[in-house]
Order: structure tokens, then C-alpha cells, then sequence
């Protein structure tokens, strides 16, 4: 199943309907602190997000990072989207535990294929197939 079917049936499977298509990521080489999206708009590693009005701590990982979708642009569709073209989102301690310690919000937003992928198989893996 290609990421954005996988990404499509896991909204549906929440009840949430959002265009799902993912994002195609220039990475900039030797910089993971940003990535650029095909329309330009450049996306940077933040340690937070505000979700909801709530400050939510964004997973750590080394590969990869997750970012919201800027409201400049168009089709914004689902807004959490991690690096590797898996929609991220904001999970509870329970979802997270084997890949990071609990924050003080006990949520964190994270990569849904990392952590679908890290609790169903034991190996944490993006949508491009790197592991964490």
C-alpha cells in the first residue's frame, strides 16, 4: 500500500475526512532543520506546536521531523505532516512511549507511520522506509 492510501485509510479509520495526499518533500542535503515544499514554502524543525491553543512538544527524531502545514498553502488539506510524507499527529504518552519520554503535556505530535510502524513491529519505520 503506497503512503497515501495508508494515510487516506488511517484518517477514515478516525472518522476524519481531510485530503491526504502527501506532500512532495525536497529535503535540503545536510540539513535537518528544514525541508522545502513544492510550492517553495520552506519548513522548519520546531521543538513545539501549538495545537488547539495547547503548546505540544514535537517528537525528536534523527532522521525526519514533523511540521504543520502553513496557511499560505493552497490545498492544505490535512495540517500535520511528517518529512517522510506520513500525516502526523498529536498522540497521548501510551502511543508514544517506546520511541520518546513522556512531556509534561503527556502528548506529543508525532510521525503516525513511525509509531504505528514502532508499536505493531518493534521497528519504528517512515514512509520512505528509514528507520528510527
Amino acid at each position: 500500500m503506497n503512503i497515501d492510501e495508508w494515510n487516506e485509510q488511517t484518517l477514515k479509520g478516525q472518522g476524519l475526512e481531510y485530503r491526504s495526499k502527501s506532500p512532495q518533500i525536497a529535503r535540503n542535503q545536510g540539513d535537518l532543520q528544514k525541508a522545502t515544499l513544492p510550492d517553495g514554502t520552506v519548513v522548519r524543525r520546531k521543538e513545539y506546536l501549538i495545537i488547539d491553543g495547547e503548546q505540544v512538544k514535537c517528537i525528536d527524531t534523527e532522521l525526519h521531523f514533523v511540521y504543520e502545514t502553513p496557511d499560505t498553502v493552497e490545498n492544505k488539506g490535512w495540517g500535520l505532516w511528517c518529512t517522510c510524507g506520513s500525516i502526523a499527529g498529536t498522540v497521548g504518552w501510551k502511543a508514544y512511549s517506546k520511541l520518546a519520554s513522556p512531556s509534561q503535556t503527556g502528548k506529543i505530535v508525532a510521525c503516525l507511520r513511525l509509531l504505528a510502524t514502532k508499536n505493531n513491529t518493534g521497528i519504528g519505520e517512515h514512509a520512505d522506509g528509514s528507520h528510527e
